[in-house]
């Protein structure tokens, strides 16, 4: 009897996107102009809440998007990659900038 083909893990590539999918998905579904409306929020409760609510603000701004750049980082070109490195770096200067003091 032969024995079936050992089965190779999955990258990790292919694990995130499929987890993410369903989010992506609901994410998707939602009006178009909540997300925006919901990152100057966060930025918002960053640069005026009380700092343990403004770094966890600034936190999930960062993880958000670097997810979604992670997820669209082979599809999108040389500029838009910048862009969503821009944007990381720029939350992190907002933050920084925030707790110097």
């Amino acid at each position: 009897m032969p024995s079936a083909p050992p089965t190779s893990p999955r990258p990790l590539r292919a694990q995130i996107e499929g987890v993410s999918r369903p989010a992506l998905a609901r994410l998707h579904a939602l009006p178009r102009l909540l997300i925006p409306l919901a990152t100057i929020a966060l930025i918002a409760i960053g640069a005026f809440a009380p700092p343990p609510l403004a770094l966890a603000a600034f936190a999930l701004l960062f993880l958000f998007i670097a997810w979604i750049a992670y997820l669209s980082w082979p599809v999108v070109p040389a500029s838009g990659r910048l862009m969503r490195l821009f944007m990381l770096v720029l939350i992190i200067a907002l933050a920084l900038l925030r707790f110097r003091g």
